[in-house]
């Protein structure tokens, strides 16, 4: 039995995003899944998702991901997210740790094919986490 669509995504933010548990990311995403995100990343494959999760999550010492909004029809879901986290550890963006709370909202598209995810489709507040990192 494949899981549901709304539990996909909710287990996507939950253990793959808020937890970084990269172990799961067979068991939520395609091998091919396809990937296109608010930063400017098109991309393919459990490989190279995995290494952009890292890559935003290793900029923040405490990382949060609040679904607040899900809405599911069959195979295909939208979800409304806030983001969180201290970015004091790497760079985020192209700007240095700064030591500073950052918050933003996002929404998420996906397509759920045999209980995996198997498109994505991302975008942020851009405008307003940007201005938070000049600050």
């Amino acid at each position: 039995m494949t899981a549901d669509t709304a539990s996909v995504v909710r287990a996507f933010y939950a253990e793959l995003w808020e937890k970084a548990d990269f172990s799961r990311l067979p068991a939520l995403l395609t091998e091919d899944v396809a990937f296109q995100g608010t930063f400017g990343q098109t991309m393919r494959g459990l490989e190279a998702f995995g290494a952009y999760v890292r890559s935003v999550r290793e900029a923040f010492s405490t990382y949060r991901c609040d679904l607040r909004d899900l809405v599911v029809e069959g195979a295909r879901a939208a979800a409304r997210v806030g983001f969180s986290g201290t970015h004091d550890v790497g760079p985020f963006l192209g700007a240095e740790p700064s030591g500073r709370d950052l918050a933003w909202e996002g929404v998420g598209f996906f397509e759920v094919h045999e209980g995996r995810i198997r498109h994505l489709w991302v975008m942020g507040d851009m405008l307003g986490l940007m201005a938070q990192l000049k600050k």
